[in-house]
């Protein structure tokens, strides 16, 4: 029987790791094992729906701990080249010198058409889900190149695979996450590292450390986050109860291309999207 090889004892930092979608990720490569980093921003950001709060990262590390492995929390905007380069240092400290895995996972999606679209929004959506990844690989690979390992996972989006209508940034956004993906994946192939991202569909909303995104976008659909989150599933994915998104299907995916099993796997944008793509 096939198991998945490779990732106890091993070093990742997560992005945005303190509520949804991130702190499901993070929860599941502890689960595997993985000494856990968790950057989140863990304060109000101007424009941005509810974040990460301070709470929430405490909460994260009591449970990566819970699983008997490390964790260390660190506050860090995304965007704030000062911020990341302190943070990713801290972690390399903390991992004495090396990461093996990164999962850049922080990302906001705000709505509204391109007649009304706000410039402050765009730039929060643009500079969170591309400048971010960006910085944040910018002070990770150095390690990872020097280790001659490393395996990179970029969190897109279905919406590359389905046209959807008033989040034109956020989609514009996770098209550069897939280009970088691909960059990524010839400029550091040589080093031994891998980059791969990962497609969700609509993940159903939650509380607390749920996820949120969808939460904050339905009032301006004017809907309740459920009633939004079926009725995107339904339109966007494959037809039938059984294609319903949630982050740990995300997870799974994420988990499986930090593990050794998907060693041989790079540059590639895996749809666990529900059938978005296929539609």
């Amino acid at each position: 029987m096939s198991t998945l090889r490779g990732l106890k004892g091993r070093n990742a930092i997560v992005t945005g790791g303190a509520k949804g979608q991130g702190f499901s990720h993070v929860l599941a490569l502890a689960d595997a094992g993985c000494d856990i980093a968790v950057l989140d921003v863990v304060a109000p950001v101007e424009g941005a729906y509810p974040l990460a709060t301070a709470e929430m990262m405490e909460a994260t590390i009591t449970a990566v701990e819970e699983r008997g492995v490390r964790c260390l929390g660190l506050p860090c905007d995304v965007r704030d080249e000062a911020q990341v380069e302190a943070a990713v240092s801290k972690a390399l400290a903390f991992f004495d010198g090396r990461i093996d895995i990164l999962v850049n996972n922080a990302a906001v999606g705000l709505a509204g058409s391109i007649q009304e679209i706000r410039v402050e929004d765009i730039d929060l959506v643009l500079d969170t889900n591309v400048r971010g990844p960006i910085l944040v690989t910018k002070y990770v690979a150095p390690a990872m190149i020097a280790a001659r390992f490393g395996k990179i996972i970029n969190i897109s989006s279905g919406v590359t695979a389905a046209g959807v209508a008033n989040l034109s940034p956020y989609v514009a956004s996770k098209y550069a996450v897939n280009g970088l993906t691909s960059a990524w994946a010839m400029e550091l192939a040589e080093f031994g590292i891998n980059v791969n991202a990962v497609s969700p569909p609509t993940i159903r909303p939650g509380d607390g450390q749920g996820s949120g995104m969808l939460t904050a976008l339905a009032g301006q659909f004017g809907m309740t986050p459920q009633e939004a989150y079926e009725e995107l599933s339904s339109q966007q994915n494959m037809p039938g109860p059984k294609w319903r998104g949630e982050s740990r299907h995300i997870s799974d995916a994420v988990v499986f291309l930090a593990s050794d099993n998907a060693d041989q796997i790079t540059g590639q944008v895996l749809a666990a999207d529900s059938g978005m793509s296929a539609r």
